[in-house]
């Protein structure tokens, strides 16, 4: 074995394997508005699903296994009620879900958008061994009817 392959052993025996992953849910409530919205409605984001062990069936969280951080993000101009929001924005983040950092980081945010192109959520969740996993989902735009309505209730 040479010098290359004695290195790549040694690192291998000294790291261990990768840190346990947690779960990261997201259920939006409504998952669409319809086209030209104007922040009229309230989507409300849960991620209180989400466990710090990754498990192939889904199972409640265990209270006792430890603790996990949030972190939100959105595709489009995120405003947050800051001076440093930029203008014109497509999400506006509720201020309840941001905190004294402008960080969105809690395990429920509420927004509104602008109706006028899907926006994607991300969340990422990280448990106290440092295991990371990103979520994803979009919150869809729903096409007037035929007679200029919103169809959905």
């Amino acid at each position: 074995m040479g010098l290359r392959g004695a290195l790549c052993f040694a690192l291998a025996a000294c790291s261990g394997p990768p840190p346990v992953a947690p779960a990261a849910v997201i259920n939006a409530t409504p998952s669409s508005v319809c086209a030209g919205d104007d922040f009229r409605t309230q989507i409300h984001l849960d991620s209180r699903g989400s466990s710090p062990a990754l498990t192939l069936v889904y199972t409640k969280p265990d209270p006792d296994a430890g603790d996990i951080t949030y972190d939100w993000s959105f595709s489009g101009a995120v405003c947050k009620g800051l001076d440093s929001d930029p203008k014109p924005c497509d999400v506006i983040i509720d201020g309840s879900s941001v905190d004294a950092l402008g960080e969105i980081n809690g395990t429920d945010v509420l927004f509104t958008m602008a109706g006028d192109r899907p926006v994607d959520v991300t969340l990422r969740v990280q448990n106290i061994a440092g295991g990371v996993t990103d979520a994803h989902s979009t919150i869809s735009i729903t096409p007037l009817d035929d007679a200029g309505t919103c169809p959905l209730p």
